[in-house]
């Protein structure tokens, strides 16, 4: 196949990322993120693959460690249009990858794998997406799964039609409205602060919640007894399918109030998005979710890994 590959190495050339998520987001109706950043935070070296056409197939992020800890180098890759999919969709693609796409992520990885055994490492890693193109990449390049990250949960709803009048939920739940206050703003910061350890201000979680595809959604509180804010989910709806990303949750809400919380949900996209038949909650290597969903009635339909291959 047609297909050139560029190598580039962070310190020679530090924006090379950005004309690439330019052309990434090119004809979407997403906005391109903010790239700047210190050059601190920023890939060691990047791996760009075109068709001879000048198509812009994918690229590769080579992330490395400095702390002398051995730990080997991580690449962060993404195909195109695979991408654009999970952009204006907000899921990765169920469909079988093509065999330009196969060849094209092989060869950024090769790549890689190339650049990071020069420099003396010893192995390089990646995470899945569980998308069905994993373990084909993995095959070709004699890759292992090193460690499990996440599973897909999913559940049939409902048949579309009158529902019997539901009692009130076990929970409080709020819906959470396009465009919050700067009180629920500030709720918000604080709330993903403590999920993630990370600072955040009202401002950041005004461009959390903003992060979503043009698509129907509905976004769900779970409220703590003192009303705070103790889970947070936002399911988006395609054709027949709404699906959750990820259920954030503080460390002290257990099992029991998430199961309530899924249940909740489960009602409120049956009632609020009335095209949906089924719904699928990620996981993302939580035992505390994992638990919950499993009370809620949703069973595991899919999981995504981390790889290892040796150099």
């Amino acid at each position: 196949m047609g297909i050139t590959v560029e190598y580039h190495r962070d310190a020679e050339d530090a924006d090379v990322d950005v004309p690439l998520y330019e052309e990434l987001f090119a004809g979407t109706a997403v906005p391109v993120p903010d790239l700047s950043g210190p050059a601190a935070g920023r890939p060691a070296a990047t791996v760009v693959a075109r068709h001879t056409d000048g198509r812009l197939l994918g690229w590769a992020e080579v992330w490395e460690e400095d702390d002398g800890t051995g730990v080997p180098p991580f690449v962060q890759w993404l195909l195109v249009d695979r991408e654009r999919e999970r952009i204006t969709t907000g899921r990765h693609t169920g469909r079988p990858g093509t065999d330009e796409e196969l060849e094209t992520a092989v060869r950024l990885l090769r790549r890689a794998a190339t650049g990071a055994a020069a420099a003396g490492r010893t192995a390089l890693e990646w995470n899945g997406a569980g998308d069905g193109l994993d373990e084909r990449v993995a095959a070709e390049l004699g890759a292992e799964e090193s460690e499990e990250l996440g599973r897909r949960w999913g559940t049939p709803l409902p048949p579309a039609g009158p529902q019997p009048p539901a009692g009130p939920p076990e929970v409080t739940v709020r819906t959470v409205p396009a465009g919050p206050g700067a009180d629920l703003l500030a709720e918000h910061a604080r709330f993903y602060t403590a999920v993630t350890g990370q600072p955040y201000d009202p401002e950041d979680a005004a461009e959390l919640l903003a992060d979503l595809p043009p698509v129907p959604h509905v976004t769900l509180d779970l409220l703590a007894p003192d009303g705070t804010v103790a889970a947070q989910a936002t399911a988006t709806a395609l054709d027949d399918e709404a699906f959750v990303d990820v259920i954030f949750r503080t460390p002290g809400t257990g099992a029991g109030a998430l199961t309530a919380f899924v249940t909740e949900l489960l009602a409120r996209v049956r009632r609020e998005l009335p095209a949906v038949t089924r719904l699928t909650v990620q996981e993302h290597d939580d035992p505390v979710t994992a638990e919950a969903l499993t009370a809620a009635g949703l069973r595991v339909t899919d999981r995504w890994c981390r790889y290892r291959m040796g150099l």
